[in-house]
């Protein structure tokens, strides 16, 4: 037979890629190896990748069309199996016969060598799925023929796809002549063997069919069916030889010389069997690799027969049907399978996770159920690097985190780690930051090191983090600097691991192999230098961060942590010289703050101080600390008590009545005890500073006299001083108390004034009165002296009573005049004297020059409410009218063109700027700017003034490219600049575009309304950067297309694919209508009436239809038709667009024919030919002129003016032109 077969010599040998000519929608890609019997390719289609095998023809007389009968049927019986991927589609032509299936990346050979190494439980998860194909395929009366490792694949989540059915192939061998096998079987040259023994038969039977020159055979004829009819005990031998290679690690049961001499008894499976550690395994294989036929089972009564022994429980209950779920079509997004597992984790665990486990992370993988949770990480983990949003990546980084307690060490650091470093590289920072705890967290849960594992901190996860310390996102730098120092712990645990791991392996071998069995980095110093001054370099970046909060973050986690990481040494050379450059930070309070919380470590890194020291400290700061005992602000006070107890605990009773006690005598009423109690000390104090005469002494411009004033009088209290009003002896002794602060804080204010003045601008946010000449005035309010209250309240009662009500609430209440006109008593060298006060019928102004009052000003009630009334319209009237011109200067509504102006078709711009398609054009509210987005992922802005002609050259003036994808859709936020922009990556970002010209209003819209793939609605709240609502669309209506928002912002309307218009009230947010275009035809743009409030304007797909619709009645009222078919009706007519031999398009004349059709007034568009002469006869009057149209499709279009009106168009090749 093989002798035939060499006889037949091809007339021609092709390569796989030529017989593609053939193929209609498939591109060729690769070649994956050819054999005499199949070349292989894999081939691009619009669904994926697919694989497509040919058999090239050189006997027209083989009987290849019952083969393709019989793989046809085949693929109808494998349909409802999960487990099987047969033949989706065989072609024939005169060349050659051509299967294609999907493309699946491993085979079980292939993943058997691959890293991560499949460990017990995935190895049995596979082999339980290969007896799992088996059963479904003899259910489905189809016998498989050929099944090797090869054509077993296994997806990146280790699903099992039994694949390659081989019908076609010869059942039966001759045992003397191996062509035949090599020819069919032997595709991968390994010379391995899974055919079953009884299928090898004496080569006497094939020479009785000499006639036959090939080894197909026809099927149809009987004898041959009959004698070529597969059994399912083949297949049951072949499987057992899989699962006996997938578990001797890749080491074959057979070759072709071995299975002959096993089916005479010359060859015994023992010898490779006993490689396979499990004994029920070891057991399942030898007896599905049996001699004699008749003594195997079938796949199913084998699967009852391993439940709970080969194979764990959970896998029947659990797994099998759970993971199912995702080989089917309805799952093909990574994103999705994510969801469905987070919305499921709470009943995986209660399914995978023992209690135990839950409750005790440090166990092992004990129980079956356990077991289980390794395949389902093998689902997760192939999802990661697919995701496209970043919620679907946070819930991964979840689930990891949820799962990776009840995972082993060698799951964490090899499946885990990998994907989480994968993660800090991620496009998002959120991502990115999110991904770093993650890692921080799971690296904490290893208690133990493998060896193979030893040196994966420093050479493989800091290396991989450390790009994290400069990351342009700062919330990327705080949460490295959150978990740094957690990091650095664990690495040192691991280190340390490593060292005892050493130092066990040591005591154990013996000193002949003590060198080969250790692992050769045995200097735990050297290890430790370099570790040190690997995270050395990152604290350093993050100590030099240039945002104070990353700063802040690093000592507020875990700056105790890095000083048992470095040592006391490196802890003051590195961290203390770093933090104590903080301080110097006037501006934020919370870094200078966080530096005080942190200098706790200070004993343990630097040692403690002498007794000596720290009393002379504690001494010094409270004598610094107690003139605030005194001081006006409430909390200012508490934090001295607080300050002052604290020392006192710390004291012997000698020093806090010899050192501390003194300076606490001058604030407090009568001698204490207990001093360290706060209650106590806070109710003995005396009464603190009035802050009227604190704020008055401490804006004076000369201070420093005044301070020498006051100890001059306190030197020379002898007899009785004359007072001024409010300061007293003991105000006067609270001030100089506080001089050092008040000084100090004058001293700090005047430097700040001096350095704004210095300065090109002023400071952001203050406003200098000074510059602006106006004058300040002050009016201090000081409570009047005691002895005159009565004297003051019997005369306020009498002038009061000729007053009535209504008259007090309109003009106010008089004051006595004669005490205002008493002139106060001041010193003589201060003394000033005051004016009389002059007394007005609606309100009383007190005029003081020495700023010290025994009167409260006052205003009368009405006037203040008159006055806070007439504001209060004020801001609505100007809200209202704001918000009436935001929306007559809406993008719906812009302005009327100028009075006789027509569009004329002369190009006046040619922009080529954009490298790919550009989608969309939109043009700013006053019309200063319009915009444009791009498939190259730019988005560029274009000065409309300059579309004039007045520049020799036309550029953008502002080019963006951060957002990444193709840039799909933008829109100008109502009454600003601000340009809200959208990209298929899922990302919608707002841009600020500085203008030379700004917008009329300089408010923005406050909400930004966009719709998703998914039938979402959402309105994002621009000022708390959140969804404010949030619209279910029903999908059954169609995918959402295009949408538009009423210009009052009430209701907006949908269009989809379907051809519906569905209507939604935004003040319910509720659906009110939906109505469909005649032929469902697709809405592709929408756009709102800007005069008829309950009409919508719909451009649809096919006869160029525009028309506008009242979504009251659901009635089309006006349509335009650009089209040669029948106005209004459903079909477009085909048509071909023709060229003449010089190159031009015939150009037909165009005019317009207005009719009303059922009630719909249609302005129809109707070409007709020119009449002309031949062009051959006359003679060319001149230069033919240049085509100036698009020469693509145009994709949008908009105007805009400026001293004339414009029209900008865009194509499908990137250009935009501008015409007038």
């Amino acid at each position: 037979m093989g002798n035939q077969l060499a006889g037949i010599a091809p007339s021609q040998i092709l390569s796989v890629d030529s017989y593609f000519s053939d193929i209609h929608d498939y591109e060729y890609d690769k070649s994956l190896g050819s054999t005499r019997f199949f070349k292989v390719a894999r081939a691009k289609h619009r669904e994926g990748l697919v694989v497509v095998k040919v058999f090239a023809i050189q006997d027209p007389s083989l009987p290849l069309t019952s083969y393709k009968q019989e793989l046809e049927e085949l693929k109808i019986r494998l349909s409802s199996c999960q487990n099987c991927l047969p033949f989706q589609k065989a072609a024939l032509n005169e060349k050659a016969a051509i299967l294609f299936r999907q493309y699946v990346r491993d085979n079980l050979y292939d993943r058997i060598s691959t890293r991560p190494f499949l460990n017990n439980v995935e190895k049995k998860w596979i082999a339980f799925q290969i007896l799992n194909a088996v059963d479904q395929a003899h259910k489905s009366g189809v016998r498989h023929g050929d099944i090797k490792t090869e054509n077993v694949m296994v997806t990146s989540w280790n699903w099992v796809l039994l694949t390659d059915f081989a019908s076609f192939k010869p059942t039966y061998l001759p045992e003397d002549n191996p062509a035949d096998f090599n020819y069919f079987f032997d595709t991968s040259r390994r010379r391995t063997c899974y055919i079953a023994p009884e299928r090898f038969v004496d080569g006497s039977m094939f020479a009785m069919e000499s006639d036959q020159t090939t080894p197909l055979m026809d099927l149809t004829s009987n004898s041959q069916r009959t004698r070529g009819e597969l059994k399912q005990p083949m297949d049951i031998f072949s499987a057992g030889c899989v699962i006996a290679e997938l578990f001797t690690e890749g080491v074959p049961l057979f070759d072709l010389s071995q299975l002959l001499a096993y089916r005479k008894g010359h060859f015994q499976t023992e010898q490779v069997l006993i490689k396979i550690e499990d004994q029920t395994i070891r057991e399942l294989v030898a007896q599905m690799v049996q001699r004699e036929p008749e003594k195997r089972l079938t796949a199913e009564e084998y699967l009852k027969q391993q439940r709970g022994k080969a194979f764990p429980e959970i896998f029947y209950t659990f797994l099998q049907p759970y993971m199912a779920q995702f080989a089917k079509e309805t799952f093909q997004s990574a994103d999705e399978r994510v969801l469905v597992i987070r919305k499921n984790l709470e009943n995986i665990l209660n399914n995978l996770c023992s209690v135990e486990k839950q409750e005790k992370v440090s166990q092992e993988l004990s129980s079956s159920k356990d077991q289980g949770l390794v395949v389902l990480v093998s689902v997760i983990t192939s999802c990661l690097q697919t995701l496209r949003f970043c919620d679907s990546k946070l819930a991964v980084l979840e689930l990891i985190f949820h799962l990776a307690s009840c995972l082993n060490v060698e799951i964490l650091l090899d499946r885990i780690t990998p994907y989480l470093l994968h993660f800090c590289n991620d496009s998002m920072p959120r991502v990115r930051a999110e991904a770093v705890r993650t890692l921080t967290k799971v690296l904490a849960l290893v208690k133990e090191v493998p060896r193979n594992d030893v040196n994966i901190y420093p050479e493989y996860i800091l290396p991989g983090i450390a790009h994290l310390a400069q990351d342009e996102a700062t919330i990327v730098r705080l949460a490295y600097a959150e978990n740094i120092a957690h990091l650095a712990e664990t690495a040192l645990r691991f280190l340390e691991l490593v060292q005892e791991n050493n130092l066990s392996s040591e005591h154990d071998v013996s000193g002949e192999d003590t060198e080969e069995t250790l692992h050769p980095n045995e200097n735990y110093d050297s290890e430790l230098q370099a570790l040190h001054e690997m995270v050395q370099q990152k604290v350093v970046t993050l100590l030099s961060d240039p945002e104070n909060i990353v700063k802040q973050t690093l000592m507020e986690n875990g700056i105790t942590r890095l000083c048992v990481f470095f040592g006391r040494q490196k802890a003051n050379d590195v961290l203390l010289s770093h933090m104590i450059t903080f301080l110097n930070d006037k501006n934020d309070w919370h870094l200078r703050g966080a530096f005080f919380d942190s200098i706790v470590w200070q004993p343990m890194s630097g040692g403690r101080a002498p007794p000596s020291s720290s009393l002379f400290c504690s001494k010094d700061l409270a004598t610094l600390r107690t003139p605030f005992l005194c001081h006006p602000n409430l909390w200012i006070r508490y934090g001295a008590v607080g300050f002052i107890t604290v020392v006192a605990q710390h004291l012997n009773i000698a020093d806090v009545y010899c050192k501390l006690m003194p300076h606490l005598n001058p604030f407090i009423t009568q001698p204490i005890i207990q001093i360290d109690k706060e209650i106590v000390l806070l109710s003995v104090l005396k009464e603190p500073v009035s802050r009227s005469i604190f704020d008055y002494a401490l804006r004076s411009k000369d201070i420093g006299n005044l301070f020498r004033h006051l100890l001059l009088r306190q030197k020379k209290r002898n007899g009785s001083i004359p007072e001024c009003p409010g300061m007293t002896e003991a105000e006067e002794d609270k001030l100089l108390a506080l001089k050092d602060f008040m000084l100090k804080s004058n001293k700090a204010k005047a430097n700040v004034i001096d350095q704004s003045h210095l300065s090109d601008g002023s400071q952001s946010g203050v406003i200098e009165l000074g510059t602006l000449g106006i004058t300040g005035r002050q009016v201090d309010l000081v409570k009047p002296k005691q002895e005159s209250e009565d004297k003051r309240a019997r005369k306020h009662t009498k002038q009061d009573s000729n007053l009535n009500e209504e008259w007090k609430s309109m003009f106010g209440s008089l004051d006595p005049p004669s005490s205002a006109s008493t002139p106060s008593t001041i010193p003589e060298s201060g003394a000033v004297q005051s004016r009389k006060n002059t007394v007005l019928p609606n309100i009383q102004v007190v005029q003081s020059v020495s700023g010290v009052s025994t009167y409260q000003r006052r205003i009368t009630t009405c006037k203040a409410e008159l006055q806070q009334l007439v504001q209060q319209k004020r801001e609505q009237c100007n809200a209202e009218r704001m918000a009436k011109q935001m929306m007559e200067g809406a993008e719906w509504e812009s302005r009327p063109p100028l009075p006789g102006w027509h569009p004329k078709g002369l190009l006046v711009a040619h922009l080529h700027e954009h490298k790919s398609a550009v989608n969309r054009i939109r043009v700013s509210d006053e019309h200063s700017i319009f915009a444009s987005c791009s498939n190259d992922g730019t988005v560029k802005i274009w000065d409309s003034q300059k579309m004039e002609g007045k520049t020799t050259t036309t550029r953008s003036v502002l080019t963006y490219s951060r957002i990444g994808g193709h840039v799909r859709t933008l829109t100008f936020c109502q009454g600003s600049h601000y340009l809200a922009v959208a990209s298929d990556n899922g990302s919608v970002q707002l841009l600020s575009v500085e203008a030379n010209k700004p917008p009329k209003s300089p408010k923005v819209q406050p909400f930004l309304a966009y719709a998703t793939v998914n039938g979402f609605l959402v309105g994002w709240d621009l000022r708390s950067n959140s969804s404010a609502w949030t619209l279910r669309h029903d999908l059954r209506l169609g995918l959402i297309t295009s949408f538009a928002v009423d210009m009052h912002q009430c209701w907006l309307c949908v269009g989809t694919s379907n051809g519906t218009m569905a209507c939604w009230d935004m003040r319910f947010q509720l659906p009110i209508s939906s109505h469909s275009h005649p032929a469902r035809a697709r809405i592709r743009r929408l756009l709102m009436h800007p005069l008829y409030q309950s009409s919508v304007i719909a451009a649809v797909q096919g006869n160029n239809e525009v028309s506008m619709w009242d979504m009251e009645t659901g009635d089309r009222k006006f349509t335009l038709w650009a089209s040669s078919a029948p106005p209004l009706s459903e079909m477009q007519r085909s048509y071909i667009v023709a060229g003449c031999a010089n190159d031009s398009l015939h150009c037909p004349s165009v005019f317009y024919n207005r009719k009303i059709i059922e009630g719909t007034e249609v302005v129809q568009e109707i070409h007709s030919k020119q009449k002309s002469g031949s062009t051959d006869d006359s003679p060319r009057r001149g230069p033919e002129s240049l085509p100036v149209g698009h020469h693509d499709i145009i994709t949008d279009i908009a105007t805009f003016q400026t001293t004339q009106g414009f029209i900008v168009t865009s194509s499908r090749d990137g250009i935009v032109k501008v015409w007038k």
